[in-house]
């Protein structure tokens, strides 16, 4: 029998399916499963698998299969998207990846076909062998090593020995070799990275916790099988300026922090259980590196999440204060005592705001698109929340550390001088309250300057307003018995039109009128209309 009591009609019956019906009756992941069904039987003819695996995953593509048509939308994408996932591997499958990949198949199909799809990090474990997947919304439940070896030491270090055999056993079962050791492979693309991917990080964890089980359980094999871990790592670092750094991820050279203090952590945990001089080495210079680089990674107000990039999620500002918490006890290092201090103060600390240069007065109302707004001009310490009151509270604006602006666009309010409060909170809920410079509201009252002139049927005219944009024209044409008005429009405040002025002698006043109203009158003397 397999894990599940395979049938081979179960098999069977998903070949028949790629055998009957008209092509354009296939649904979109037919040609997935068909894919799927072509992989088992290449792996079986190439003697990677046996007959009674190879039942078992057809019996896992053909539910996939029946459940598929009968799933509403988030359902349906989430479990086809892992379809589509499996089939991608078709020509790797062997025991280890067969065992990951269909496994993982069978547990989004019986999750989706009663269940939603979860919010991203939702971990759900597997009863049937006691693996965990996580939540990646668009791509259903992935099978992730890291979080699975976080469990296992969890179950180790609660001495849950059930738990702890069943974890263990099933994730050796689903480990493939490389480097000459033992490893776990991650089957979704991130981050740039082509799966199958491993992680430098998981593989510590790894060895720590196999090592763990290894010693609460008496197993020899776990011990063993820890060993061959370790032998991935070395290969998974990479040199920086102060020694080696972990590879979390091992398509990238990314430099990340509490990656690099969890391997400390982990090896020395795997050494001390083993006594493998190697990873007591290993542990020794990784520390060392951490240490020359931890100031690099220091804000002065929060940790970054990776040399040279962002501020850390505050999970993981956390995490790293533990991490160092632990090593700095079990070490007698003050550098790493010093961080964990700085860093956990950094938890307390409400963001730091320095403002820039005052904004220059503004005349909000009309609201004509000039000078309407104030620009504020901020530094901020940290990854913050920030809120400008004034008058009332603004709208919420997410920032990280560094300089930003903001605007104040306050619309029809009273003229007078307003102080700005900023109100910054930060991730950890740290929260300032800052002055900035004040800012002057003036109601525009003063007319334009305007000078205009005729040149037989063409005005000319120049003029200034330091709080309008444009000029509002007509030209008001009078003689005995009549009035005229030619309107222009709004015109820039510079400029000549050629004006259509009734035939006669007129006598001629420009109005020019800001967005505010004001209006200059300018006496342009006679004008000559068209003849006729």
């Amino acid at each position: 029998m397999g894990r599940r009591g395979v049938c081979l009609a179960a098999g069977l019956a998903l070949a028949a399916m790629f055998l009957s019906g008209s092509a354009s009756a296939k649904p979109p992941w037919a040609t997935d499963l068909a894919l799927i069904n072509k992989g088992i039987d290449r792996a079986v003819s190439l003697n990677r698998i046996d007959s009674t695996e190879a039942a078992e995953f057809r019996s896992d593509a053909s539910a996939a299969a029946n459940v598929l048509p009968k799933l509403p939308s988030s359902r349906y994408r989430n479990l086809s998207a892992v379809v589509h996932q499996v089939a991608g591997f078709w020509k790797g499958y062997d025991s280890p990846r067969g065992l990951t990949l269909f496994a993982m198949l069978a547990f989004n199909t019986r999750w989706f076909a009663s269940h939603w799809d979860q919010k991203a990090g939702k971990d759900v474990v597997d009863s049937s062998d006691g693996i965990w997947y996580r939540a990646f919304p668009g791509i259903g439940f992935q099978f992730h090593p890291l979080e699975n070896f976080g469990k296992l030491n969890n179950f180790v270090a609660q001495k849950n020995t059930t738990r702890a055999d069943q974890l263990a056993q099933s994730l050796l079962n689903r480990s493939v070799v490389r480097s000459g050791g033992l490893a776990w492979e991650y089957y979704f693309r991130f981050e740039g990275g082509r799966p199958p991917w491993i992680s430098g990080m998981a593989q510590a964890v790894a060895a720590q916790a196999l090592s763990g089980a290894g010693m609460l359980l008496a197993d020899p094999s776990l011990t063993s099988a820890s060993q061959r871990v370790y032998k991935t790592v070395p290969s998974l670092t990479r040199s920086v300026q102060a020694g080696p750094w972990i590879r979390l991820y091992a398509f990238n050279n990314e430099t990340v922090l509490n990656a690099q203090l969890q391997t400390i952590v982990s090896l020395q945990d795997y050494a001390t259980r083993t006594g493998d001089p190697a990873a007591t080495n290993l542990a020794g210079r990784l520390q060392t590196a951490a240490v020359g680089m931890l100031p690099r990674f220091d804000t002065g107000y929060w940790s970054l999440y990776s040399l040279g990039g962002p501020e850390a999620p505050l999970d993981y500002h956390q995490y790293v204060v533990r991490l160092l918490g632990i090593l700095s006890k079990r070490t007698q290092d003050p550098t790493l005592a010093t961080y964990a201090e700085r860093f956990a103060d950094d938890l307390h600390q409400p963001p730091v705001v320095k403002g820039g240069a005052a904004p220059g007065a503004i005349y909000p109302w009309p609201q004509d698109g000039y000078r309407d707004y104030a620009r504020y001009v901020f530094w901020v310490s940290k990854r913050s929340t920030v809120r400008l009151q004034i008058d009332h509270a603004g709208s919420p604006v997410a920032v990280s550390r560094g300089w930003h602006s903001i605007f104040w666009s306050p619309g029809r309010i009273q003229p007078g001088t307003y102080t700005p409060d900023l109100h910054a909170v930060d991730v950890a809920g740290n929260a300032s309250d800052t002055d900035l410079p004040p800012v002057e509201v003036r109601r525009d009252t003063q007319a334009p300057k305007v000078s205009a002139s005729l040149a037989a049927r063409r005005l000319y005219w120049r003029g200034s307003d330091d709080a309008s944009p444009w000029l509002a024209l007509k030209v008001v044409l009078r003689r005995p018995g009549a009035v005229r008005t030619l309107s222009l429009g709004r015109e820039t405040f510079r400029g000549s039109a050629l004006l259509a002025a009734p035939s006669g002698r007129w006598s001629a006043t420009l109005y020019a009128a800001d967005s505010s109203g004001n209006t200059t009158p300018v006496a342009l003397g006679s004008l000559h209309g068209r003849p006729g």
